[in-house]
């Protein structure tokens, strides 16, 4: 980040080019590491810079859209830096909406009309309080623009988000009313071919395991048998025969999770499985070759917001205070003559790999286990290319809210 955009505005000509990330530099909001660790991110996923903050806690969502009008409003050159500065502030502290706030300043700004992308669709009809409060909660923990999660957790168009999209704009511009916006978007879905939605259909892991020839009928058997006899996952005892990839087999739960929430067919996830062996291979190598550039359960596990830097000193001190346990976890025996660099080193050893970060996740940091085994296979399925990384970090929310959702009934 330039230095000289904190205290200076850009020259009008840069203005209308100036991104989001770099307007949130220029302010100055932030602290300079945080926003250089949610940059990273951001990079790493795919997802924008706005929404990576709010699922890392720090920003809230509701300061991101007051945000991302300023950005707007000072891109075409409406008011400077230290008006945005300031009526931030104002919004913050009063509530008063972004027009309102830099009136207050003395900065007369008739241009704008604050229009939500959820709240045309409401009112247009296209979906009800409920699914927007669910849209939204998803939002919330996954970082995914509103848009994209109702296109993919709920199927909807994305013709008709672009359409929503390109109103929202319009009313903002005042080059189309409000009323006019609600009206043309109620007739969209009428020119919409049905085959639009996709059917969520019913496909249980081991239907996905064969038809995708992971494995056979035999080795299901064989597999469900154990898995009952012991009390274990089928995924867990499938992982174990040596002649199977656990990570195709991890890869094809993570996958029958996409079917079952709909973002992908039944016939997608097969075809793709029956495709997938030069992929995985290439994928393998990779692995190997640029371990410091793989998408592991570490990186997907922060860039989610799921661990954020206080967990991470908080797993830091249980380690210290539980070593021995530590120790029996990562296979390595520690004692009082383990030096702090021995300790160090193991710590690190554990955080690259997905298997014994899952484990200290689970059994000394406290975390759940489906969800903490649910990433794992989205992080396995994302190095097979199976999956795109919003498809991943979505399903991820999911899974986090359902489970966090059980919990709270179970726990009243």
């Amino acid at each position: 980040m330039s230095s000289e955009l904190v205290n200076s505005d850009l020259p009008d000509a840069h203005r209308t080019t100036i991104r989001f990330g770099e307007f949130l530099a220029a302010l100055d909001l932030l602290p300079s590491d945080d926003l250089v660790n949610a940059l990273k991110a951001s990079k790493q996923l795919g997802i924008p810079i706005g929404r990576t903050l709010v699922v890392r806690r720090q920003i809230s969502n509701e300061d991101l859209g007051r945000l991302l009008e300023f950005h707007g409003i000072y891109r075409r050159g409406l008011c400077d830096l230290e008006h945005v500065r300031e009526a931030f502030k104002i919004t913050k502290d009063k509530g008063l909406n972004i027009k309102d706030s830099l009136e207050a300043i003395g900065c007369r700004v008739d241009e704008i009309e604050s229009v939500r992308l959820g709240e045309l669709l409401l009112a247009a009809q296209l979906l009800d309080v409920d699914q927007l409060n669910s849209a939204l909660s998803l939002q919330d923990l996954s970082g995914l623009p509103l848009g994209r999660v109702l296109c993919l957790h709920f199927n909807f168009a994305s013709e008709l988000i672009d359409a929503a999209l390109g109103y929202q704009s319009s009313i903002r511009q005042k080059q189309i009313s409000y009323a006019d916006a609600v009206d043309r978007l109620k007739i969209i879905p009428l020119s919409l071919p049905p085959t639009m939605m996709k059917p969520v259909i019913e496909l249980e892991l081991r239907d996905l395991l064969v038809a995708g020839k992971v494995c056979t009928e035999n080795d299901l058997v064989t597999a469900t048998n154990f898995a009952l006899a012991n009390n274990l996952p089928l995924e867990q005892v499938l992982k174990t025969f040596d002649y199977l990839d656990p990570t195709l087999v991890s890869a094809t739960l993570g996958l029958s999770k996409l079917v079952e929430g709909g973002y992908v067919t039944g016939h997608e996830a097969v075809n793709f499985l029956l495709n997938a062996d030069l992929t995985r291979k290439g994928s393998a190598d990779a692995k190997e070759e640029k371990s410091g550039d793989v998408l592991n359960l570490h990186k997907f596990l922060l860039a989610c917001g799921f661990l954020n830097p206080q967990d991470i000193k908080e797993i830091a001190r249980i380690i210290v205070t539980r070593k021995r346990e530590f120790g029996e976890l990562v296979g390595v025996p520690v004692d009082e003559s383990t030096t702090k660099e021995e300790l160090q080193k193991m710590v690190f050893d554990c955080f690259a790999s997905d298997k014994l970060l899952s484990d200290l996740l689970h059994k000394m940091f406290g975390s759940d286990e489906l969800v903490i085994t649910h990433a794992r296979n989205l992080v396995d399925l994302l190095a097979i290319h199976g999956a795109t990384v919003e498809q991943a970090i979505l399903s991820f929310a999911s899974i986090r809210r359902d489970v966090a959702k059980f919990n709270t009934i179970s726990g009243s």
